[in-house]
């Protein structure tokens, strides 16, 4: 499976419509298993496979020992993601075969094909949050992905289990529909109010982002603004 650069950009367009009674219960189906999980202990390639083919968004820590920090870090988040399948392996032929050269933590999600990696660096300063947002932000329903640097995902506040997205970025239920741009690791993001979605629109919000110039740092820097001048 093909990996693919852990710092990418999403655009959601987060939505008060209802999507499709189909696709509603798609979201929604509960989990079947119990209250309660712990990351399964992946001992070889055939049950790493079939764990990941079974799951919508898997999780799996891959580690040299049990004894590296990143290890509680993923015991930490279970109970936050009961949708979300948890997995560790520190077989040698595990890690070959993922293409793991050190200490990684890697969501795999069904809908596109995709394993994203956290490594390097990148698994070095994180913590509880972080990892709890890398996997919020990929947690999502994907729509389609464009040109290979930003993902679109359309978000409906009409599904409980997104409630969670829709707070992430401070939005209130009156302020939708939206876009939002989120950037992994860097927790760089940004929101933009609509009432239509306009092309022109969307492209002017995600170049603008990509320039760093954040319409959410300048409404911030106006307000200040005002209140100085007060």
């Amino acid at each position: 499976m093909e990996a693919v650069p852990s710092r990418c950009l999403f655009l959601l367009f987060l939505s008060t419509c209802k999507l499709s009674p189909g696709a509603a219960a798609e979201v929604q189906a509960p989990s079947d298993g119990p209250g309660t999980q712990e990351p399964v202990r992946l001992a070889d390639v055939q049950a790493a496979m079939e764990f990941i083919a079974a799951a919508e968004v898997a999780v799996i820590g891959f580690f040299q020992d049990l004894e590296v920090p990143a290890v509680s870090l993923i015991h930490s988040v279970v109970q936050n993601f009961q949708d979300v399948s948890f997995g560790i392996s520190t077989a040698s032929e595990v890690l070959a075969h993922y293409n793991i050269t050190g200490n990684t933590i890697s969501l795999f999600r069904l809908v596109d094909k995709k394993q994203l990696d956290l490594k390097g660096e990148d698994i070095e300063s994180m913590d509880a949050t972080k990892l709890s947002r890398f996997i919020e932000s990929n947690n999502l329903h994907l729509v389609t992905e464009y040109n290979a640097i930003i993902l679109f995902i359309l978000v409906d506040s009409g599904v409980k289990q997104n409630e969670k997205a829709i707070s992430f970025f401070k939005l209130k239920m009156s302020e939708l529909p939206a876009l939002a741009i989120y950037q992994t690791l860097d927790d760089k993001w940004d929101t933009l109010p609509i009432t239509e979605v306009l092309i022109e629109q969307v492209q002017n919000f995600c170049d603008g982002f990509l320039k760093g110039k954040g319409l959410r740092e300048n409404h911030e820097s106006e307000e200040k603004t005002s209140k100085v001048e007060l």
